[in-house]
């Protein structure tokens, strides 16, 4: 059977006796293409680069030898999909580390790439078969295609952007490129180069998000957020910087430096705030052995009460590893922590982990709030979830709220907490405590 994900209007005959003939290349080749790469010689070309954002858990959980096989049922796997696609694809290459790339000659349409993210996607996510145990892997998909008279090297430096971005989003597991912009690759080059010095001499700083209660209007608590103030490039979000982290492998890092940093913040919540909540991510390569523990010598160190701490864990950091999940949520909620499903909507969406698993909270990813006040087929959706969480005893949480009109509908269909521009941006702690002793 062949792959239809990319077009074969336009391409000649002689792509269905090339591509048989491809191979797994090594890093040496794809290194090659990159630098030789011209537009004007070589044509258009779009890059996939793959990545297994898993692969340090598989060899810590499971060993080296268990993640080498990983890699090659992977590569296999890719080698196979791209030899049916009608499509010609000069190199097909293992990268060091967890990632492969694929270059893609000739025109596509961002429809046919996406529809080829979405089939790489779901096979490579496929049990992988022939391990002592069952087995799956959680690829991203990076896609940049060539801008005019960009170099190879700007155009594999949009790649791996993309592909951070996939590995630090929730849900979509693919994502593509921004266009090519003068002085993005060097503004990702200067993130990466001084990352590792910024979370060791604590520049990265904690903004605060206020949450209230829906019904009341009562302010509950606040999420930590994270920001880095650049020297040269200014401030940089949550997004780009978890995109550099994980670029340079240093996300267990940052995470663990803005829970610990939010926990010392909110430990100093006193008075009129000592009533308050604090809510902070947790991601899917930190739910191992051990979490439970270290997070309980952070509390102890601060003196913060676990009863006040929320963990927000993505869907997939649930489902990746169900019986290693529980038994870790189990013993947080043992300290008296509770756990949040954050950006519900996005990602599996499975009811039997829902209802396995140790869980206070369901939190709607902010995408799906405006739908409350749209399209009936988007109420009825929005609907259908929240009376689920209801049934399952789970308060609910929204994000991104920004008009009155969903907060009323919100409060209608029985939401519990909400966050967004509507009431608060993200503020500083010092302009928290203000906000919370004026609010409180």
């Amino acid at each position: 059977m062949v792959a239809k994900d990319f077009a074969v209007k336009g391409l000649s005959m002689s792509i269905v006796t090339i591509a048989p003939t491809l191979q797994l290349s090594s890093a040496r080749k794809a290194r090659e293409f990159v630098a030789q790469y011209d537009q004007g010689r070589d044509g258009a070309v779009t890059l996939f680069l793959v990545g297994i954002r898993d692969l340090k858990h598989i060899n810590e959980r499971y060993g080296r030898e268990t993640g080498d096989v990983v890699i090659r049922k992977t590569g296999a796997r890719l080698l196979t999909y791209f030899r049916e696609s009608l499509a010609t694809v000069p190199v097909l290459a293992r990268l060091p580390g967890r990632e492969f790339l694929i270059a893609v000659a000739g025109e596509h349409s961002a429809t046919e790439l996406e529809a080829a993210a979405r089939r790489l996607v779901s096979l490579l996510s496929d049990e992988l078969g022939g391990m002592s145990a069952p087995l799956h892997i959680s690829p991203r998909v990076g896609i940049a295609i060539a801008g005019e008279a960009e170099s190879g090297a700007d155009l594999l430096q949009r790649a791996h952007e993309a592909l951070a971005q996939a590995y630090s989003r929730k849900g979509r597991k693919y994502s593509f490129a921004g266009p090519a912009i003068r002085g993005g690759s060097q503004q990702a080059a200067l993130l990466d180069k001084g990352l590792r010095s910024a979370i060791a001499s604590g520049e990265i700083i904690i903004l605060l998000q206020p949450q209230f209660e829906v019904a009341s209007g009562r302010l509950s608590g606040a999420e930590a957020l994270a920001r880095w103030h650049h020297p040269e490039i200014g401030e940089v979000g949550a997004g780009r910087l978890f995109a550099s982290a994980d670029r340079c492998d240093l996300r267990e890092e940052l995470s663990a430096l803005i829970q610990q940093e939010a926990v010392s913040i909110a430990s100093r919540w006193t008075g009129g705030l000592a009533d308050l909540r604090l809510a902070v991510n947790l991601g899917a390569e930190e739910l191992g052995e051990g979490y439970a523990d270290r997070m309980a010598a952070i509390l102890r160190d601060s003196g913060f009460s676990a009863k006040r701490l929320t963990l927000e864990l993505t869907e997939e950091s649930l489902v990746r590893d169900i019986d290693l999940a529980a038994a870790e949520l189990n013993k947080l909620r043992a300290q008296g922590i509770r756990i949040a499903v954050d950006d519900f909507g996005t990602g599996y969406s499975s009811l039997s982990y829902l209802s396995a698993l140790p869980l206070d909270y369901l939190k709607l990813d902010k995408g799906m709030t405006p739908a409350i006040t749209g399209a009936s087929r988007d109420r009825v959706v929005l609907r259908a979830i929240i009376a689920m969480a209801k049934a399952l005893e789970l308060k609910i949480i929204a994000e991104g709220v920004e008009r009155e009109e969903e907060l009323e509908m919100l409060r209608l269909e029985g939401c519990d907490y909400f966050q967004g521009f509507l009431r608060s941006k993200p503020l500083s702690p010092s302009d928290f405590e203000r906000f919370a002793l004026l609010n409180g």
